[in-house]
């Protein structure tokens, strides 16, 4: 498995289990809640990548640039949530205030 599929792999699997198990079980419609949950799920999510590619040298390619594996992660990371982010608002009536 390239490293790239296994970083994005980690990524689908933490927002899987985020958007469509603890979140709603412990955040509900709570923008803030979500949020300081969310930012715990990157956390992880980095520190598991880290401890997979930190300091091996490892290019990924990220759409037409290479990049490390934080930037990897956290611009997957990113580009998949806010859909899913969008999506699970809408499902649960999310204030923003």
């Amino acid at each position: 498995m390239t490293p790239e599929l296994n970083l994005l792999l980690l990524v689908i699997i933490m927002i899987t289990l985020g958007y469509g198990f603890i979140y709603p079980r412990f955040a509900g419609s709570s923008f803030k809640k979500v949020s300081v949950q969310d930012l715990f799920a990157t956390g992880i999510t980095l520190l598991i990548a880290s401890r997979l590619y930190y300091n091996s040298g490892v290019q990924f390619s990220w759409l037409l640039f290479e990049v490390n594996w934080f930037w990897f992660t956290f611009l997957t990371y990113v580009i998949i949530e806010i859909p899913v982010f969008f999506i699970y608002a809408k499902k649960h009536n999310m204030q923003f205030s």
